[in-house]
């Protein structure tokens, strides 16, 4: 029968691998620096929302340095305490040097379901008949926009709701002669996609009382828009998005330094609506940091006494025993140095983050992950239950 890395190295429930999957692991965020980071954008939020205001922020980072994590674990914790947002995940594409905006602004549209927006419209479209709410027409200056906002949002059939809004994201040739047969036959200007941006917003904010929140991941590709006509429209739907205040965005930008940000980021008009203020810098963790990061996971992950007081909501209540197997002591020979540094030997440990400060680029938690996962799987191939010294400096001799 095949050994299971949960069971051999003695992981607590919720626990399969040291490798930690963005998504599947997104209730944790481990060391203080990133936690530090993290608060402070969901505080920012949390203080936008008290005037309505999207909170707009650009972090960025070197690659591997934990970014996309941080984007689900955002959104982890808004759903978490309840936050005024509707948050929603972009993940930008391999854009080509004429990509449409169209590409991304379609993702955002889509980001909540079909029908979430087919109920919010429809109540706002109530609201609008019963005069409690402001008409569509009254904040938008494209009519087209106007009536497939109010009108094809509001469908009863769901099928046309989705037509409407694969309209309003941009795309060509979408049939949608049962509303009207005189719309444009394409979205591509920046100020309709601000419209039906700023519509979308506010339905949200009136029927929900809730901010959408767009966190758009690997924004680094931005930079691939290369053709000056298409920067430029970029440009201009940038500016348009970032200026609609009843809505958040968040850029997670891989870049090593400021000075290397995509350059639609460093234009002075899309910084100024961004906020100086708030542009964040992730930085690549240092010695402490790292040896910090993975001990607290390690606390985390493996029964090997209390789970680390900033994980202890964040576990299932199965996970949060304190005991510690009677074969983990054997395994470490009832050496508390040993346990703390487990699955790995003090000494190997040592070695283990050592290696990682002293490459350029393998001080990243993400590599921290890779090569913790590779010595666990040869340790259990080897049929060890630590990891010594030796294993780590054979398993660094193989790495280019």
């Amino acid at each position: 029968m095949t050994n299971k890395m949960a069971k051999w190295f003695f992981m607590r429930p919720g626990f399969e691998t040291f490798r930690l999957d963005p998504q599947r692991h997104n209730r944790y965020v481990f060391g203080q620096y990133d936690r530090a980071v993290r608060d402070n954008l969901l505080q920012s939020l949390e203080e936008s929302a008290y005037s309505n205001d999207g909170y707009k922020a650009a972090v960025y980072g070197d690659y591997g340095r934990g970014k996309t994590h941080q984007c689900h674990n955002i959104i982890h914790e808004v759903k978490r305490h309840n936050l005024r947002f509707v948050p929603v995940y972009v993940k930008c594409g391999a854009f080509r040097k004429k990509e449409p905006f169209a590409t991304l602004f379609r993702q955002i549209v889509f980001g909540p379901t079909s029908e979430v927006i087919q109920n919010v419209a429809t109540e706002y479209a109530r609201r609008v008949a019963a005069g409690a709410s402001q008409p569509i027409t009254d904040f938008v200056q494209s009519e087209d926009v106007a009536l497939v906002m109010s009108e094809g949002l509001a469908a009863v059939n769901i099928d046309a709701v989705k037509l409407s809004l694969r309209w309003l994201a941009g795309e060509p040739k979408v049939p949608l002669n049962l509303i009207s047969s005189s719309l444009k036959p394409q979205l591509v200007e920046s100020g309709d996609f601000g419209d039906a941006m700023r519509v979308l917003a506010h339905i949200f904010l009136t029927v929900l009382d809730k901010i959408p929140l767009y966190i758009v991941d690997e924004a680094e590709r931005f930079e691939n828009i290369t053709d000056p006509d298409t920067y430029y429209g970029w440009l201009a739907a940038m500016r348009e998005l970032t200026e609609i205040q009843e809505m958040a965005v968040i850029f997670m930008i891989g870049a090593k330094t400021r000075d290397v940000l995509p350059t639609i980021f460093v234009q002075d008009e899309i910084v100024r609506r961004i906020g100086v203020m708030n542009y964040v810098e992730l930085v690549s963790p240092g010695r402490e940091d790292l040896r910090e990061f993975v001990l607290e996971q390690l606390q985390t992950a493996v029964l090997k006494g209390p789970v680390p007081e900033a994980q202890r909501e964040l576990v299932a209540a199965e996970a949060l025993e304190s005991g510690i197997p009677n074969e983990l002591i054997e395994a470490t020979g009832n050496d508390p140095k040993r346990l703390e540094t487990y699955p790995f030997e003090p000494a190997a440990f040592e070695g283990f983050i050592r290696q990682l400060v002293d490459g350029d680029m393998t001080n990243k938690p993400s590599e921290a992950q890779i090569r913790l996962q590779r010595a666990a799987q040869r340790a259990m191939r080897l049929g060890a239950r630590t990891i010594s010294e030796t294993l780590v400096e054979e398993l660094t001799a193989e790495t280019f």
